[in-house]
C-alpha cells in the first residue's frame, strides 16, 4: 500500500511527507570479541606480538579459511572487519569507502593475504592500530591506496619480524649441533680442538 496516495490534504496546506531516516551503521557484537581477543592475545603495549601471529597454523589463516569455507564468506567476513574500521575513524561519511569501495578493497586485501600468508587476526591487529594512527593518520579522507600503504607498512615489521626469528632459530639449532648427543661418538681430537684452552701458568689457585 502507497501511504503518500493516502494522505489527505486539508484545505490551504501541502501534506508534508517525511523521508524514511538513513540507515545507520550498529557495530556488530561478534566482531567486538574478536578483536578484543586478538588484541588481548597478539598486541603487549604498543608492541605486536608477531611471533604469536607468525605462530598462527596456515589452515587457519585466510587463504586456509577460504579453502575450507569458500571465498564468497571469507570476503564477506573481511568486509566487516573494513566497515567497522571505517566506521572508527573520526571522518564524516563522505570522506570513508563506499560500500562499493569496501567490497573491492576487500578484494585487494585477500591478494594480500594469499601473498604473506595473512590471518583475520593479522588484520584486525593492523586495522585496530591503523585507528589509532600508528602507521599515519589519515588526511581528510580514508581511501582504498591509504589503506593498502599503511597495510604495506605493517607488512613490512611483519616479514622483518618473520626473518629475525627464523634467524634466531637457525642459530639455536647450529648452536645444538655443536655439541654431541647421546650416544653419538666423536673423535677426542675433535672434541679437543673445540675445548677451551687455559693456560696453566696464569690459572689462579683455588
Amino acid at each position: 500500500m502507497n501511504n503518500i496516495d493516502n494522505i489527505i490534504a486539508i484545505e490551504g496546506q501541502t501534506p508534508e511527507i517525511k523521508k524514511a531516516p538513513r540507515k545507520r551503521f550498529v557495530r556488530s557484537l561478534e566482531y567486538e570479541v574478536i578483536a578484543n581477543l586478538a588484541t588481548k592475545q597478539y598486541l603487549q603495549g604498543d608492541a605486536i606480538l608477531f611471533d604469536k601471529l607468525l605462530s598462527i597454523p596456515l589452515a587457519e589463516r585466510i587463504p586456509g579459511l577460504i579453502n575450507n569455507y569458500g571465498l564468497q564468506r571469507a570476503h564477506r567476513l573481511i568486509k566487516m572487519i573494513l566497515q567497522e574500521f571505517c566506521y572508527g575513524i573520526a571522518l564524516p561519511k563522505s570522506a570513508k569507502l563506499t560500500d562499493t569501495k569496501i567490497a573491492a578493497c576487500a578484494c585487494d586485501l585477500i591478494l594480500s593475504a594469499y601473498e604473506d600468508q595473512l590471518s583475520l587476526e593479522d588484520l584486525i591487529v593492523f586495522f585496530e592500530r591503523a585507528k589509532e594512527g600508528k602507521y599515519g593518520k589519515f588526511k581528510g579522507m580514508v581511501t582504498h591506496f591509504s589503506i593498502m600503504q599503511k597495510l604495506e607498512q605493517y607488512r613490512i615489521d611483519r616479514s622483518e619480524a618473520y626473518y629475525k626469528l627464523k634467524d634466531e632459530q637457525e642459530a639455536q639449532l647450529k648452536k645444538m649441533n655443536e655439541f654431541p648427543r647421546i650416544g653419538e661418538v666423536r673423535i677426542i681430537g675433535e672434541i679437543m680442538n673445540g675445548a677451551e684452552i687455559i693456560d696453566m701458568v696464569k690459572r689462579k689457585s683455588g
